[in-house]
C-alpha cells in the first residue's frame, strides 16, 4: 500500500500542484465568483399564495374575502371542491352525458325511419306537416351536447370519446345543422339527407362503442380517505392557526410572513388533494384497455413523472408538522428557490465546475496512462521494484486525489462566498424526492452528495479513458474518443434520459444537465432511466459493478501491454 500511495502522491503533485493547473484553477474560480455577481440570481417564490395586506388583520380579511384576484378561502376551497367533484362523478351510478347522447341517438333513429319511409312512399311525417322541426331539434340537441361536453375537463364525465369519434360527431352535427338551416324545401332537404343516411348509422355505432368508465367503489373510498379527508383535516388545523395569528393586529414582519406561509400551506393542501386525485385517475386510466393518446381531451402523461408528482403530493398531505416554505429547490440557470441562499450559490458554482472537473479527470487519465506510457515514464516506474498492479492503482488514485482536491477547493470557496453575500437557508432543510420516498436532508449534506456524484462521474469516465488508452498506442485518438463519449453521453442524458433502452448504459452524467432540468437529486445526480424507472440504490449498485468490472479488465490489459 505504501508504494501505491507514493506513486499516487507523486502523480498528484504533477497533475494538481503544477503552476499551469493552479493558474487555470484560480482563473476558473475567479470567473465563477465574478459570475456570482454578474449573473443576478433573482429570488422567486417556488410556491406561494397570492395574498396582500400590511398587517396580519388585513391579510386575514383578504383571505376571508371574495376577492377573485386573491387566494381567498372561498377560492381555495373551490379547488378542493373540484377534487370532490372528480370523485362524485366517478362514484355516480349514472352517466348524464351518456344518457343525453342516447336520447339524441333515439331522435336520429326516428329521423332515419322517416327518411327511409319518404324515399319508399314519397310521404312521411315531415311532408305531411310540411316542416322538419323534429330534425332541427335533434340537430340542435346534438350540437348542444357536443358544446357542453367540450367544456368539461378530464374526469368530469365518465363518458370518454376517442378523438376520431368526437370528430365524426362534430361533422354529423355540422352537416345536419347546415341542412336544416338552408332555405331549401322540405322535400329537397329530405332528398339530400337520404344520400347521407350513413351519418346517422355512424352516430349509432359511436353510441354503441363509446367508452363509459367505471371505477370500483373501494378505490373511490380509498381516494376519499387518502386525499380529501386528509386535506380537510389539515385545512381545519391551518384555519384555526390563521385565526389565532390574525387576532394580533400587528405589522411584525415575522408574523406577517408566518400567516402568509399558513395561507400558502392552505393553498398547497387544496391543490395537493385535487391533483393527487387527478394523477391517480390518470394512472388508473393507463391500466385500462384504451390508448390515452387516442382519447379526446385527455393529456398523454409521462407515467414515471406523474408518479413522482404523486409522491410529492402525498408527502405534503402526510407531513402535518412541516410548512412548505421549509422546502427549497437548489438554483441553476433557469430555476430559482423560495429564497436565494448560501447553498444556492454553492450548487450553482459546483454545477458549472463539475463539467470541467470531469473533463480534467479524462485529461488526467490520458496524461498518466497515455503520455507517460508514450515517453517511457511508466517503464521507469516499473523498474523501481513495483508491480503492475501497484502502478495501475497508484496512478488511478492520483486521478481521484487531483479531482477531489479541486472539487473541495471550489466547494469551500463557493460556500464561503455564498455565506458572505447571500442569506442562510431558514430551517436548513431540503426536501428530496424519488419515486418511492420523500425525505428531508440538510443542504450541506445535499452539497456533499452533489460533490460525491461529480466524483463518481469522474471515476466512471476516467476508467473508460484508461481502458481506451490500453487498447492500442494511438493515445491522441483514444483521448479524443473519450472526450467525444463524454459529450455524447451528456447530450443523450439531456434528451434521452427517459428512454428504456438508455438504462442499459450506466452513464453517471455531468451535472451540467441539471442546468436544463432542475437541481435536485432526481435531476442532477445519477439521472438515468434506470434510476427513474427503478431506484437510487439499484443505480448505485449498477454503476459500481460496471466500474469495478471495467477497472479490473483495464488492469489486465495494462499488465498485458
Amino acid at each position: 500500500m505504501r508504494k501505491i500511495f507514493q506513486i499516487a502522491n507523486y502523480d498528484f503533485k504533477r497533475l494538481a500542484l503544477n503552476p499551469i493547473a493552479l493558474i487555470v484553477m484560480a482563473v476558473v474560480l475567479g470567473v465563477c465568483l465574478i459570475l456570482g455577481f454578474a449573473y443576478k440570481i433573482e429570488p422567486a417564490f417556488l410556491y406561494t399564495a397570492t395574498i396582500s395586506g400590511e398587517t396580519t388583520q388585513e391579510i386575514y380579511q383578504n383571505f376571508m374575502s371574495n376577492n377573485s384576484n386573491l387566494d381567498s378561502k372561498m377560492k381555495l376551497d373551490g379547488i378542493l371542491a373540484e377534487a370532490k367533484y372528480y370523485l362524485a362523478v366517478q362514484d355516480s351510478a349514472e352517466c348524464p352525458e351518456f344518457e343525453q347522447l342516447e336520447d339524441v341517438n333515439k331522435q336520429f333513429q326516428n329521423i332515419y325511419f322517416e327518411i327511409e319511409k319518404f324515399h319508399s312512399t314519397g310521404s312521411c311525417t315531415y311532408t305531411t306537416n310540411n316542416n322538419i322541426n323534429a330534425i332541427k331539434t335533434a340537430a340542435y340537441d346534438l350540437n348542444n351536447f357536443l358544446t357542453n361536453y367540450d367544456k368539461l375537463d378530464e374526469f368530469q364525465s365518465r363518458l370518454i370519446f376517442k378523438t376520431n369519434q368526437f370528430e365524426i360527431l362534430t361533422e354529423i352535427s355540422n352537416y345536419f345543422n347546415a341542412q336544416v338551416n338552408s332555405n331549401a324545401s322540405v322535400t329537397r332537404i329530405l332528398q339530400e339527407l337520404y344520400k347521407n343516411l350513413n351519418k346517422i348509422n355512424s352516430l349509432k355505432e359511436i353510441v354503441n362503442d363509446v367508452f363509459t368508465w367505471t371505477i370500483d367503489d373501494e378505490i373511490i373510498s380509498e381516494f376519499q380517505e387518502k386525499y380529501i379527508n386528509k386535506a380537510q383535516a389539515k385545512l381545519n388545523k391551518i384555519t384555526v392557526e390563521i385565526q389565532q395569528v390574525a387576532k394580533n393586529n400587528t405589522q411584525d414582519q415575522d408574523k406577517i410572513e408566518y400567516i402568509t406561509s399558513l395561507i400558502t400551506n392552505y393553498k398547497l393542501m387544496c391543490e395537493s388533494a385535487k391533483y393527487s386525485i387527478k394523477f391517480e385517475l390518470q394512472l388508473l386510466l393507463e391500466t385500462y384497455p384504451v390508448t390515452t393518446k387516442d382519447l379526446y381531451n385527455y393529456t398523454v402523461i409521462p407515467v414515471e413523472d406523474t408518479k413522482l408528482e404523486l409522491v410529492k403530493m402525498n408527502f405534503y398531505l402526510d407531513k402535518e408538522d412541516l410548512n412548505y416554505t421549509q422546502y427549497q429547490a437548489p438554483l441553476n440557470f433557469n430555476k430559482a428557490s423560495y429564497k436565494v441562499t448560501t447553498f444556492d450559490h454553492a450548487y450553482f458554482i459546483i454545477s458549472i465546475v463539475g463539467f470541467l472537473i470531469i473533463l480534467f479527470g479524462i485529461f488526467c487519465a490520458y496524461k498518466l496512462f497515455g503520455i507517460d506510457r508514450k515517453n517511457g515514464k511508466i517503464d521507469l516506474i516499473l523498474s523501481q521494484n513495483v508491480t503492475f498492479n501497484q502502478v495501475f492503482a497508484g496512478k488511478f488514485l492520483a486521478i481521484v486525489y487531483s479531482t477531489s482536491f479541486f472539487l473541495a477547493i471550489f466547494a469551500v470557496a463557493s460556500t464561503i462566498f455564498g455565506a458572505i453575500f447571500y442569506a442562510i437557508l431558514p430551517n436548513s432543510i431540503l426536501a428530496i424526492f424519488n419515486l418511492t420516498t420523500a425525505y428531508t436532508i440538510h443542504p450541506m449534506l445535499f452539497l456533499l452528495i452533489k460533490i460525491a456524484g461529480i466524483e463518481m462521474q469522474v471515476m466512471f469516465y476516467s476508467v473508460i479513458t484508461l481502458f481506451l488508452m490500453n487498447v492500442s498506442r494511438k493515445f491522441n485518438l483514444w483521448f479524443g474518443i473519450s472526450l467525444g463519449l463524454f459529450v455524447i453521453a451528456t447530450i443523450c442524458n439531456i434528451f434521452l434520459n427517459n428512454a428504456l433502452w438508455y438504462c442499459l448504459f450506466p452513464f453517471i452524467h455531468a451535472d451540467v444537465t441539471s442546468f436544463l432540468d432542475g437541481g435536485t437529486m432526481q435531476a442532477g445526480f445519477l439521472k438515468t432511466a434506470l434510476y427513474t424507472s427503478g431506484s437510487f440504490f439499484i443505480s448505485i449498485v449498477y454503476y459500481l459493478v460496471v466500474v469495478a468490472l471495467l477497472y479490473n479488465l483495464t488492469k489486465q490489459l495494462f499488465k498485458k501491454n
